[in-house]
């Protein structure tokens, strides 16, 4: 009989418990898990996942713990034995949908004897004692700092102990973690930086996810080395609630990492965010022109246009100031692509300064836009100004400039009408009844394609595709080459 315990002593919240699993091979083979004095047969759990990459991160990670107490993920409710919600307090949409969805789940546990519920995320974060008092069905909630006891707090709830809120924070001195991942996908997700130091005076991530950490530069490459060599992965995507200041800690940049994972054989793709502007280095700027695995994409936040506005935001940087970044960037690598973040409405926001936001458009020339009417945090010191505008004008200002800049992006896509791009094929889909296949270019813009054949897996393989026509919104494009699981490079 073959006992294997599982790991202690790492991530992003240390273990206190001195209880650990156990996985038992039986005299039949047999997955078999213990945990103190119970027994943790074959069981079933349901997550769902609001927000960002990091969240997406996190949600792996937490699957990944899940497997050692003999838990598997199911895509269907009807199925489950625990549901979990992975939660993001940034956006209101967001909320709204997690809101709406544990509000279903009394039902579905009124329906089903047994089963577990429990919350995780910036919002258990903030209100996970509130949670539990508002949502009876509600089982515990925890925030992001100590997902790496999701076993310990699933095992407290089975042995009896439930309707606790854990959110406390990682207190050790360095940010050691391992990259989970449970998917079998050739992309991987890496965190290497958490928290933010910047406190924007609009924004929660610094009550949600704490201070700045960076993990070591040595671990990282080692951590990405063993995820290409022993499990296939070809693209990674580093992360960071502001990426750009990784290292500041441990006297290491995010240029120089960049450069150590450039040379790893066998990673394909590397891509980066978030970013923030203040904290772009001519170094990083430089790794752009010269990294030969680093995407022709940077998601760039700039918030606002409006110099004034950028002030009350606390963003420490102007308009010039980011201008003057995204001209670099451009000489650096002439074929780089930006996107952004936009905040319509921020508290008092003028017509003159929401106009400065759309010249903005008009000289930056953003690929794509996530843009969203401001919506106030608690906490945060937005939140505390005395705020005249009206949600009618905010509503009437995001639709303008939405609108708008999709005319931006229909100019900029007709322009790479012709062009031949490189892609990791990531699934296929239904469009107007037909069957395509799908990827994402080094640039970050999705071609949609025909199979040569009804019956072609292009699946995780590496084409070559000819764009053939574009929108605001999508590509369509002819493949060209399949190159199969592996590009073929010149």
């Amino acid at each position: 009989m073959t006992v294997t315990p599982s790991e202690a002593h790492t991530g992003l919240g240390i273990r206190v418990s001195d209880v650990r699993e156990q996985v038992l091979i039986d005299d039949q083979g047999r997955k078999v898990v213990t945990m103190g004095d119970m027994e943790f047969p074959p069981r079933k759990v349901w997550i769902r996942t609001f927000g960002c990459q990091m969240n997406y991160h996190d949600t792996e990670r937490i699957l990944s713990h899940l497997q050692n107490l003999n838990f598997s993920q199911t895509q269907e409710l009807a199925e489950a034995d625990m549901v979990l919600f992975n939660t993001c307090a940034v956006r209101d949409l967001a909320n709204s949908k997690f809101y709406g969805k544990l509000a279903e789940m009394k039902q579905v546990k009124k329906n089903k004897g047994g089963l577990i519920i429990g919350v995780g995320g910036c919002v258990a974060q903030t209100e996970g004692k509130d949670l539990l008092k508002r949502y009876k069905h509600l089982d515990f909630a925890f925030g992001p700092d100590v997902i790496d006891c999701i076993n310990d707090m699933v095992y407290r709830t089975y042995a009896g102990d439930s309707k606790f809120a854990i959110n406390s924070w990682d207190r050790s001195d360095n940010f050691s973690i391992e990259t989970k991942i449970t998917h079998g996908m050739p992309q991987a997700f890496i965190n290497i930086i958490k928290g933010c130091d910047k406190y924007c005076s609009y924004c929660i991530v610094p009550y949600t996810r704490g201070k700045e950490k960076s993990r070591k530069m040595q671990e990282i490459v080692t951590d990405v080395k063993k995820l290409v060599e022993y499990q296939g992965i070809q693209e990674i995507t580093l992360l960071g609630q502001n990426v750009n200041s990784y290292g500041h800690d441990n006297n290491e940049t995010l240029a120089s990492l960049l450069g150590e994972l450039d040379q790893i054989q066998g990673l394909e793709l590397i891509r980066y965010t978030t970013s923030h502007p203040y904290d772009v280095s001519d170094e990083l700027i430089a790794a752009h022109g010269s990294l030969k695995k680093l995407s022709k994409h940077l998601h760039l936040p700039v918030q606002s246009g409006s110099n004034s506005v950028l002030e009350r935001m606390l963003r420490e940087y102007t308009v010039e100031h980011y201008m003057g970044i995204v001209d670099k960037l451009k000489r650096a690598q002439p074929e780089i692509v930006l996107t952004t973040d936009i905040i319509v409405g921020f508290v008092n926001e003028t017509d003159e300064e929401f106009q400065d936001t759309m010249k903005l458009l008009d000289v930056a020339q953003f690929d794509f836009t996530y843009s969203y009417v401001y919506s106030p945090r608690n906490n945060t010191r937005s939140a505390k100004m005395v705020d005249h505008l009206s949600d009618e004008v905010r509503s009437e200002r995001l639709q303008y400039l939405q609108k708008y800049q999709l005319d931006i992006q229909k100019r900029l896509r007709q322009s790479i009408v012709g062009e031949r791009f490189l892609m990791l094929v990531e699934g296929h889909g239904d469009q107007g009844g037909v069957k395509k296949w799908r990827g994402r270019t080094s640039c970050n813009r999705i071609v949609h394609f025909l199979p040569e054949t009804p019956t072609t897996d292009y699946q995780w393989h590496w084409v070559d595709v000819l764009v053939t026509s574009a929108t605001a919104l999508s590509c369509q494009g002819k493949i060209l080459l399949d190159h199969g699981r592996r590009p073929t490079r010149s």
